[in-house]
């Protein structure tokens, strides 16, 4: 996906090598993290020692509150990724109490590094090399096909919200800095069940073919991706995969996009150009026809 925001927010929830049970409601009452013995959890008594003023802080606060109980209702999903994600932007995105609570809690190590969702498939080596500045690819992508979709070893379906697209911009007179506009909704099989969210990363080419993205509003910081274009036969058709972290972890997927305002549905897509990708893929070990297809011909934004 192109996005990212990418995290595991644990609030008030740390996993160790026990159980541990935390209750959180609406109304800012929180439980004690104990495990199943009654002591206190380590992941608590790091937010006692070392977060006790943001905590306070954001539990006063309803927009805090509200981001902080949806968080505890993604704990144990097979998507909790996803999920933490779209807490984040949906209620979290304008608070500056929950920025600075999770901020607090990642500088402190109160929260848990996550195992690695996806794999990454590619280095900057293998990337394209006709692929040298980024006026070339001024506009905006849609995501048509996606390789991190909630299968085994990839649980967050990072490239599987729908309605994804990114949107290539100068930034000045001068063509020297860009941005990239990242949008999406939450839902699944093609259905938003939010409103479209956005989130915004710098862009920079560091090598031919390697796309840097690093996010100006992600809830923990650095969050960094490397996007490394593997296959770009046409013009508005492309193939690329992206490898990324945040404080809590790395993540990695990939997609099939196009710019094409014709070609919004991947029934389009030019049959050499499939037949290119496809190999491609087969060179980097996943399968083209299995990644996920997202009909975008009904988004806009």
């Amino acid at each position: 996906m192109t996005f990212a925001t990418v995290f595991s927010l644990n609030l008030l929830l740390v996993v160790s090598c026990i159980s541990y049970s935390a209750q959180f409601n609406k109304s800012g009452n929180v439980a004690l993290l104990k495990d199943k013995g009654g002591l206190v959890a380590p992941g608590f008594s790091c937010l006692l020692v070392n977060c006790s003023l943001p905590t306070t802080t954001c539990l006063l606060d309803s927009s805090c509150r509200e981001a902080v109980h949806c968080n505890s209702e993604c704990q144990g999903k097979t998507n909790e990724e996803a999920c933490n994600l779209l807490c984040e932007l949906t209620y979290g995105y304008n608070s500056s109490k929950y920025r600075h609570l999770l901020q607090c809690m990642s500088d402190h190590g109160c929260l848990p590094v996550s195992p690695p969702d996806g794999i990454c498939v590619a280095n900057d080596s293998s990337t394209i090399k006709n692929l040298t500045s980024l006026s070339q690819i001024k506009g905006k992508w849609w995501i048509l096909r996606g390789l991190n979709c909630g299968q085994r070893g990839w649980p967050a379906a990072f490239d599987y919200f729908p309605c994804q697209r990114d949107e290539f911009v100068p930034l000045g007179t001068h063509n020297d800095v860009w941005v990239d506009h990242i949008a999406y909704c939450g839902g699944r099989n093609n259905t938003c069940s939010t409103p479209i969210l956005y989130t915004v990363a710098n862009v920079s080419i560091t090598k031919p073919g390697v796309m840097n993205h690093v996010y100006t509003d992600p809830p923990l910081t650095p969050q960094i991706e490397e996007w490394r274009v593997l296959s770009w036969p046409h013009p508005d058709w492309m193939l690329y995969i992206y490898c990324g972290a945040t404080p809590t972890g790395p993540y990695a997927g990939g997609s099939v996009v196009t710019r094409a305002d014709s070609g919004k549905d991947v029934g389009v897509i030019p049959v050499y150009v499939e037949i290119e990708f496809r190999s491609v893929a087969k060179q980097f070990g996943f399968n083209y026809d299995e990644m996920c297809v997202s009909n975008v011909t009904s988004c806009s934004d």
